[in-house]
């Protein structure tokens, strides 16, 4: 992964109009001094640079020194985002228009604050880390307590949008169509199924069980269509705006001073569509759920996912409802979605610092040439990899085996 460069134009100009725009009284800013540090390590986010900028500032002609944190969110523009260069312009409307009208609407805050940013796509957004909140070690996976939180919080975020879709229609402009799985075929396609070819010629990397193998081998063909199918609005029953990349990385969660959960906030809001509320439920299962929680305990979550939504909806005065027949048959119908985040997201996901993927370095059309190939081998090389993987495949099979019993 090549190493990160601070931007020229993240500079003392573009933090002084940042925090100017914050001021009410439009009082002049003054930055006394800031310090930029990278977020991320390579491997946690592969779509955005991510900078914490810690800002010294004053107001007008006081002398008292504030000092407040902000993560700097930069596009990646290169390699295989830049084909998909309007993925970008999706966040900062969520960010406008969405997110406020939601938290608006339930009285609940779901992101971190978003500050003005002159930069087309640049998100500059509170540092959450100042008011602790922390992000979870994804090698670990989380338990229950976590599954839960997310879970009711994912339900509460879900009811939020469908009351606002429904107070005005136009409400997922913007943000609503899917970007990746597209009715067709794009240039992701291949990427996508390179990949999870990959996945296939590593199986005895893995040490994956045939039983498993024979699975993967009848659905592989479709997963293409499984995933376009799952990210469209259903022509049926209930379809919510969908967080859409709900992982570990993409939470930060609050504890109190006995290591009690708080709450948790929701980071990244490029992959949001409009379809099955089971998309964002499957997806961070199958990416971010411990082997506890996966093969003995996924009906009590969705069985309070069901409860959240449906109280926090009549709470709202929307007549709108899931049954849990509704949920079980997406569930089914959305199987193979689970496969495709376990085969394809998740081992991204999961790559270590020295085995991740440089994705601005790799062509949407150019998965399975020679070099290529070498790189995705050697992330399914790493420890965690080979761990995690094998489990989530036994896993997998369990689950989808109970599907129909």
């Amino acid at each position: 992964m090549t190493e990160l460069t601070v931007p020229a134009w993240l500079n003392e100009k573009f933090l002084e109009t940042v925090f100017q725009e914050e001021e009410i009284n439009q009082t002049s800013i003054a930055i006394i001094d800031y310090d930029i540090k990278s977020v991320m390590p390579p491997g946690s986010n592969y779509s955005s640079d991510m900078f914490r900028v810690r800002v010294v500032y004053s107001v007008g002609n006081s002398r008292q020194e504030q000092v407040t944190s902000v993560i700097i969110k930069v596009p990646v523009v290169e390699g295989v985002f830049k084909e998909i260069e309007e993925y970008f312009s999706r966040e900062p409307i969520m960010y406008e228009k969405q997110l406020p009208a939601m938290s608006k609407k339930i009285n609940h805050e779901f992101a971190p604050k978003s500050f003005h940013s002159p930069l087309k796509n640049v998100l500059v957004l509170k540092d959450l880390k100042d008011e602790g909140y922390v992000i979870a070690d994804k090698f670990k996976q989380l338990d229950y307590p976590h599954c839960e939180l997310v879970f009711k919080t994912v339900a509460k975020f879900h009811a939020a949008s469908l009351a606002c879709y429904h107070d005005d229609l136009r409400f997922i402009e913007g943000v609503s169509a899917e970007n990746f799985y597209i009715e067709g075929g794009t240039s992701f396609r291949s990427f996508m199924e390179g990949f999870v070819n990959q996945f296939g010629k590593a199986f005895d990397v893995f040490g994956v069980a045939d039983s498993f193998k024979r699975l993967f081998n009848d659905r592989v063909g479709r997963l293409w269509d499984s995933g376009v199918m799952a990210c469209k609005p259903k022509e049926t029953g209930s379809n919510v705006l969908v967080h859409g990349d709900l992982w570990c990385n993409n939470l930060m969660f609050k504890y109190d001073g006995s290591g009690n959960l708080l709450d948790v906030k929701f980071l990244d809001y490029q992959r949001t569509k409009f379809c099955s509320p089971v998309v964002d439920l499957l997806y961070f299962l199958w990416s971010s759920a411990n082997s506890e929680v996966l093969d003995s305990r996924q009906k009590e979550l969705y069985s309070i996912y069901l409860e959240t939504l449906n109280s926090t909806l009549e709470h709202l005065g929307s007549e709108a409802r899931l049954s849990e027949e509704e949920l079980q048959d997406d569930l089914r119908a959305l199987s193979d979605w689970a496969l495709i985040c376990l085969c394809f997201t998740t081992p991204l996901m999961l790559a270590e610092p020295d085995n991740a993927l440089d994705l601005e370095a790799i062509e949407l059309h150019s998965v399975e040439n020679d070099e290529n190939t070498r790189k995705v081998q050697q992330m399914y090389g790493g420890k965690h990899a080979k761990t995690l993987i094998p489990r989530l495949t036994r896993s997998y099979e369990k689950w989808v085996n109970g599907l129909y019993t």
